[in-house]
């Protein structure tokens, strides 16, 4: 059985004549309705916005061209390949990162190691702080028995005791905001020790074992 469409274009092609046959173009496609057309004329509207091909005088598809996406669809496209682009390179990045991490420490130990330097610094500066703070509240103390024994006789605190005083207190509250900091780098440090740890177990993890 002969396809009427096929019928269809080879009455269209054979009421030319042999001299138009060669240069005719003929245009194929399907409009919203589902109905195939054929002419030698394609429409601004079908270009633009439906699938066509162009045939041949023999009726063979010389060429298919896809619907011609709008404007908006062209920048959605387009921004897209944009987030795919900008995905690959951070991917990309990252498993550069990790072979680098995993050259560098081999082992949970080397990575061990390497924090471990960095704790005992903040550990060495926490118990020089403490000790100094300690020294300070001491000093402290003595001042203020001192104040003491002069209200106890009755007199006025000397104006330089009361500014040592004043001096005394502002830095033992400066040591405590210094301890409070060093003890948050402490927590920071023990954290990024863990997800280091996490790091490179998840690296060296055999493919298929499970999480």
């Amino acid at each position: 059985m002969i396809n009427r469409s096929r019928c269809g274009l080879l009455a269209a092609v054979l009421a030319l004549s042999p001299a138009a046959l060669l240069a005719q173009t003929v245009y194929k496609w399907v409009d919203a309705d589902g109905k195939i057309h054929y002419s030698s004329v394609l429409p601004p509207e079908v270009a633009a916005a439906r699938p066509h091909q162009r045939l041949t005088a023999e009726g063979l598809v010389a060429e298919r061209v896809e619907r011609v996406s709008s404007e908006d669809e062209l920048a959605e496209l387009e921004a897209r390949k944009k987030v795919e682009l900008e995905a690959r390179k951070q991917r990309e990045l990252e498993q550069q990162q990790d072979r680098l991490f995993l050259a560098a420490f081999p082992t949970e130990d080397d990575v061990r190691r390497a924090f471990g330097g960095r704790r005992d610094s903040l550990l060495t500066e926490r118990r020089a702080l403490t000790g100094l703070r300690e020294q300070t509240r001491e000093r402290f103390a003595e001042l203020v028995a001192q104040a003491a024994q002069f209200e106890r006789a009755g007199n006025p605190v000397p104006p330089y005791l009361s500014e040592q005083i004043d001096q005394q207190r502002s830095a033992i509250r400066s040591l405590n905001q210094r301890l409070a900091a060093s003890d948050q780098r402490l927590e920071v440090l023990e954290r990024e020790l863990a997800e280091e740890l996490e790091r490179h177990r998840r690296l060296t993890r055999p493919v298929g074992a499970g999480s």
